[in-house]
């Protein structure tokens, strides 16, 4: 009686672990399945250089629009439906004609709509340009550039306001940009910068990006959209242009002849073409940096 009592004593702790264990599985599952992240239906990507491309390469119009670019990696095969409006050189007024595309597409409800804009109507391109061919500091200029990026939050706010109302029910993320450059306290040896940048430049080009950043935050959180701005930068820590090496997400002066069949814009400044299409993917997201953008607005997405 008494082994017969110590065997059914045994088997009932051992339903009762396997009762448990089961349990535990299906919770855990439960847990997964709850914490899983759904993708997007579709994926339609509005704004200037940093969204349509520039930077990959295979650039197939004058936008500089690419399969490289990172619209089409995000989510991977979990999204197929993808459109790319985005067009380099594009400031706010020209994003505000991509909203206009974006009303005229069917499927509202659960798509993900990006946008990057903002680095062109701060004279980013132009300033660059400036602090590497001129022979006196461009900080000189910071004031006038802190105002003018300042100046920015209304015309986001707007913005962002309508393409919600282009695309009810969907969830808009709209991005930042990294640091262009890397503190030269922790990163100072930058080829790829030139001795024509100076620390001091570099500092500046930092202290504009983190306010143009903190803009974009800014209107994004009164127009009641999410922002992937800390993603952005976060992802690119480290990764800043430098040496215009693999571990370099961001390209820094690189000379580029354009080849005669590909696709170009066409301004009304010669002198501006030719300096703009000789150095055309500098301080653009190589193919690795489409990949880490990608991941910045999927954190962002599994975040909101």
């Amino acid at each position: 009686m008494t082994r017969t009592a110590v065997t059914l004593g045994v088997a009932a702790i051992l339903l009762v672990g396997a009762a448990l264990g089961a349990a535990a599985d299906a919770s855990a599952t439960e847990s997964t399945a709850e914490t899983a992240v759904e993708a997007p239906s579709a994926v339609i990507t509005l704004g200037d250089s940093y969204s349509s491309g520039l930077g990959a390469g295979g650039y197939l119009d004058d936008c500089d629009r690419t399969p490289q670019a990172w619209n089409n990696l995000i989510f991977g095969s979990a999204v197929t439906d993808r459109t790319l409006l985005a067009c380099s050189g594009a400031a706010i007024p020209d994003v505000a004609q991509q909203v206009q595309q974006l009303a005229a597409i069917p499927g509202a409800g659960d798509r993900l709509i990006t946008v990057t804009v903002g680095g062109n109507d701060a004279g980013f391109a132009d300033e660059l340009v400036n602090c590497l061919v001129s022979f006196l500091s461009c900080t000189r200029r910071e004031a006038e550039l802190t105002a003018l990026i300042g100046s920015l939050h209304q015309p986001l706010v707007q913005l962002y306001d309508s393409v919600q109302a282009a695309a009810p029910g969907d969830e808009v993320i709209v991005g930042g940009y990294p640091m262009l450059v890397p503190d030269p306290a922790v990163r100072d040896d930058c080829p790829a910068l030139t001795a024509l940048l100076s620390d001091s430049e570099r500092l500046m080009l930092r202290r504009l990006g983190v306010l143009l950043n903190d803009v974009i935050d800014a209107a994004a959180a009164d127009a009641g959209v999410e922002s992937a701005s800390d993603e952005v930068v976060d992802v690119f820590d480290g990764h800043e242009a430098c040496a215009n090496d693999p571990g370099d997400w961001l390209y820094g002066l690189k000379i580029s002849w354009t080849d005669a069949t590909e696709p170009t814009t066409a301004s009304a400044s010669p002198q501006w073409d030719v300096v703009s299409a000789f150095v055309r993917d500098s301080f653009h997201p190589t193919a690795n940096g489409q990949a880490g953008y990608a991941v910045a607005f999927e954190e962002a997405w599994d975040a909101r």
